[in-house]
């Protein structure tokens, strides 16, 4: 939902009136009064930045938010709210704005004809940012004639009497609440500057917007409709448009291609590890119990896929299967040992006997140096330090195992309930040679795909994850990143350390503007014009750079 700006213009204090020989809207109908838009010069929004002092006070009391600002009394008896700002003349359509941490600040000066809006209209204005796929509608403005605005408060104090004397459940307040609130007032109000002449009112208007791939440039047009206390309606006609320029630091991008060395080996391994299930005391491979027919899908799966591949031959296949340290040492050797050979016997008649001289079969009885590291990494084994000095101090394996169990019965059963399972593993390791490379080793020059992925990134003006890539290569681009997230003191130190040129000297000189360095500025900034005349005429459309020459 949009929020909405509100202004009560001309508050009459006596009874409400009205006199219709027609709707209220229908003479503005007739004439086509419509809203102006435009911007401010540069001087008269640094002026706005330096004179600007809150003019509306805000007050909470209990659950309401009242706005209090100053009023002057004029001879009719009307009074009015007295805000004012500098006057406003200006031709300019296009303006360039800055971008910083990914956004911009639009502002404009929108100007109505006190005829449009009348003491009996309310006037709804409506900004609209248009994009090369979307219109996105920004805050509302809204602006009361007196008498409207005495409407509203009439039916809020007829709401609250009713509300406060029948105490009516959820359903009836809701009900009470559309029956006597005719207009209900805009939600999240907020009270800005504005300026009343004799025939026109004039708003200052300022919203930060958040900027994507496609801002490179921004319209922003008006859309409204004023609303009467008949209930008549008038749509505002099309207003003009004004142009922003995004003025960002992706023109400094560097797009040259990155290169880099890479190591070309002989030799390669492939290693694969799986969980095969068998049943207790058993060799046979038993394709149907637990997740074996996932596993050795897995398995034939990768193996086809290395086999049959082009670029490497295939040497050898090493198929290790492993137990876990229950039992005698001697009888897991020999089931280790099978279950090895059953599982071999099962690819070659799956996969095919082109594996059979292939595949290499070895075993490990109780794989001791795996338990030993994943006790060490378990900081939820309660007394890990003396198990870990039992199993290094005694060497035969069956007292080894059966130490464990007696002196430390409850991290043993967690230490044969969790990790014992993963023990019982079966490896795979594809031993590799490239086809037709005589050297063992060679080195070629290749893309940097992170770093192109990184700089795509930059030129869509994602910069968080632009610079999650590049903050490894600290370059031009990086700092460039690091300046659109307004991390200015970091940009500085990696300018540093760069060569002077007229590209570093100008982000050098937007960096100190930022920071409010504006002499250490300035000298850089004509240090990058003096190195590459261009950057003069950047810099004549770059607001940050224009706060350095002042």
């Amino acid at each position: 939902m949009n929020t909405r700006k509100i202004i009560t213009v001309g508050i009459t204090v006596g009874v409400l009136w009205m006199m219709f020989g027609c709707s209220v809207a229908g003479r503005l109908q007739r004439q086509q009064m419509t809203a102006s838009l435009s911007q401010l010069t540069r001087a008269e929004r640094q002026e706005r930045q330096q004179d600007y002092r809150p003019q509306v006070v805000k007050l909470q009391r209990d659950s309401n938010t009242f706005f209090l600002a100053p009023v002057d009394t004029l001879a009719d008896g009307e009074r009015v709210m007295a805000l004012q700002i500098e006057q406003v003349t200006v031709v300019a359509k296009m303006r360039s704005i800055p971008e910083r941490n990914g956004r911009v600040v639009l502002d404009f000066i929108v100007t109505l004809p006190k005829e449009l809006l009348g003491k009996s209209r309310s006037v709804v204005i409506t900004p609209i940012l248009h994009k090369p796929d979307e219109s996105v509608p920004l805050e509302d403005l809204v602006i009361r004639g007196g008498r409207f605005s005495l409407l509203q408060e009439r039916d809020y104090w007829q709401y609250e009497t009713y509300i406060e004397r029948f105490r009516p459940d959820t359903v009836g307040r809701e009900a009470a609440f559309n029956r006597f609130v005719k207009f209900p007032y805009p939600e999240d109000v907020r009270l800005d500057s504005l300026v009343e002449s004799r025939s026109t009112v004039t708003y200052y208007y300022s919203q930060e917007v958040k900027t994507d791939e496609t801002s490179k440039k921004m319209l922003v047009t008006l859309q409204g409709q004023v609303l009467a206390v008949d209930d008549s309606a008038y749509r505002l006609p099309p207003s003009d448009t004004l142009s922003y320029i995004v003025s960002s630091m992706l023109s400094f991008v560097d797009t040259v291609p990155r290169y880099r060395i890479r190591i070309v080996d002989k030799y390669l391994t492939v290693e694969d590890r799986n969980y095969i299930q068998f049943f207790v005391g058993d060799t046979r491979v038993v394709d149907t119990l637990g997740d074996n027919w996932r596993q050795l899908d897995k398995i034939t799966g990768l193996m086809r896929q290395i086999v049959e591949q082009q670029e490497f031959w295939v040497d050898t296949i090493t198929l290790t299967a492993a137990s876990s340290p229950e039992g005698a040492y001697a009888f897991n050797d020999r089931l280790s040992q099978g279950r090895a050979a059953a599982l071999k016997r099962y690819l070659v008649r799956r996969y095919g006997k082109s594996i059979d001289t292939m595949l290499i079969v070895r075993w490990v009885a109780e794989n001791w140096p795996e338990l030993t590291q994943r006790i060490r990494t378990d900081k939820s084994i309660e007394n890990r330090e003396a198990i870990l000095a039992l199993i290094a101090s005694e060497k035969n394996p069956d007292r080894r195992e059966q130490a464990i169990r007696l002196r430390f019965p409850k991290e043993y059963a967690y230490i044969r309930s969790v990790i014992y399972p993963q023990l019982r593993a079966v490896n795979f390791r594809y031993n590799l040679r490239r086809k037709g490379m005589v050297k063992d080793t060679i080195h070629t020059t290749e893309l940097d795909t992170t770093y192109a992925r990184g700089v795509e990134l930059l030129q869509k003006r994602k910069y968080a994850k632009a610079l999650y890539i590049l903050n490894d290569y600290n370059d031009r681009n990086t700092v460039v990143a690091h300046l659109s997230l307004d991390h200015n003191e970091r940009a500085m130190e990696l300018l540093a350390a760069m060569p002077e040129d007229a590209a570093t000297e100008y982000l050098r000189a937007i960096a100190c503007s930022r920071l409010g360095r504006k002499e250490e500025g300035r000298r850089h900034f004509l240090e990058a014009c003096r190195l590459d005349e261009r950057m003069e005429y950047r810099g004549n459309l770059d607001p940050e750079i224009a706060e350095l020459l002042k």
